[in-house]
């Protein structure tokens, strides 16, 4: 035998010794199936008896909405019938929802946001059945269908809000946030409504400047109304849920939210009076959502000459006194309330009042 032919025999012989002694490969569980897309309204069925043994499936949710599934079993002579669970996951094997199946029929439901996703059924230890289930969708009719690989979670995937409009969305088992961008084109009030079935949720509203900061949170079912003021400039609304983040049916579903616009409370002038001394008293009406007043006096009605200006910065103050006036001289008077918004403070003011005069005979 030549040595080549020897070299070739010595390593066919090294290669069965390794095989023997390797350990086989350990397999977690058997897919008793090749994965098959769901079609809706179609039935399936299996058996399962083993708890290493799974029957695997995949569905497409092309928009946003709620996955319902119509399960019965059998009992096949096992200790217990049912399942160890039913699984939806996505198609990078995220968990996204689960629960056990005793015997006898059930229905899950699962709210989802667009996508590819898995669905697994599988037996427990002493645990066995026949099954048979029917899958539904039903899109949930968001203004704008969410993806789970594209959702509005962050600031710069926003979706664009149009002020005061209605927006309809929804919680989805896999999703925690959603944020809208909004443009304010002049000082307001805003009062938000939101609808929810949600247990819980919080809202955040804050500018891109980052000095306007609101938060609300423990926003639960009903119909609740808030207001915040709002300067000029672009605002993102932040929906999340309450706590827990999780497959809660509770803490999922769909919520609507509508905004309307107040201006800051104008104000009118209600007397105004010469006392002795060159001295003049103006007063004014409170309005209960300013938080402050400006007061102009001046000698010609564009309010240019000798022009003096007093600050009222309290909301239920409602008068103020200007000294050193010029006898025999007529003043022109007006007032307008503000608000200060923001860590700045800054003043947002409503438009002026009608002007009203008086003659400085003291």
């Amino acid at each position: 035998m030549s040595r080549k032919m020897k070299q070739i025999m010595l390593a066919v012989i090294l290669m069965v010794m390794m095989c023997a002694v390797s350990p086989a490969r350990k397999v977690s569980a058997e897919v008793l199936n090749s994965p098959q897309q769901i079609v809706w309204g179609q039935s399936y069925s299996g058996e399962l008896e083993d708890a290493q043994n799974t029957y695997e499936y995949t569905f497409t949710m092309k928009k946003s909405g709620t996955f319902s599934l119509a399960i019965a079993t059998e009992e096949i002579g096992k200790t217990h019938t049912g399942l160890n669970y039913i699984k939806v996951s996505d198609m990078y094997d995220n968990e996204i929802y689960t629960a056990s199946v005793s015997e006898g029929n059930g229905s899950y439901k699962a709210e989802l946001l667009a996508g590819d996703y898995k669905l697994s059924l599988c037996a427990g230890f002493y645990t066995g059945c026949k099954f048979t289930f029917t899958a539904s969708y039903k899109a949930s009719g968001e203004t704008r269908s969410e993806a789970w690989l594209s959702q509005n979670d962050e600031k710069t995937m926003a979706f664009t809000y149009k002020a005061g409009t209605t927006y309809k969305g929804q919680f989805a088992f896999n999703e925690t946030t959603d944020i809208y961008k909004m443009k304010m084109t002049k000082n307001q009030y805003m009062n938000i409504q939101i609808n929810s079935k949600i247990k819980e949720m919080n809202v955040v509203i804050e500018n891109t400047n980052g000095d306007i900061h609101y938060i609300q949170t423990g926003v639960t079912p009903g119909t609740r109304k808030y207001t915040f003021f709002l300067p000029k400039g672009t605002y993102y609304i932040t929906m999340t849920k309450g706590w827990p983040y999780s497959v809660d049916p509770n803490y999922a579903g769909m919520y609507t939210f509508k905004t309307t616009f107040t201006d800051v409370p104008k104000t009118t002038v209600s007397k105004v009076k010469n006392l002795s001394s060159g001295k003049l008293k103006v007063t004014w009406k409170c309005k209960s959502k300013a938080t402050g007043y400006q007061i102009q006096i001046a000698t010609d009605k564009k309010f240019k000459k000798n022009k003096k200006v007093y600050d009222a910065p309290f909301k239920n103050y409602n008068n103020c006194t200007f000294w050193d006036l010029k006898k025999g001289k007529t003043y022109y008077v007006r007032v307008r309330s503000y608000v200060k918004a923001g860590s700045r403070e800054k003043k947002c003011y409503s438009a002026w009042s009608k002007y009203k005069t008086v003659k400085i005979k003291k």
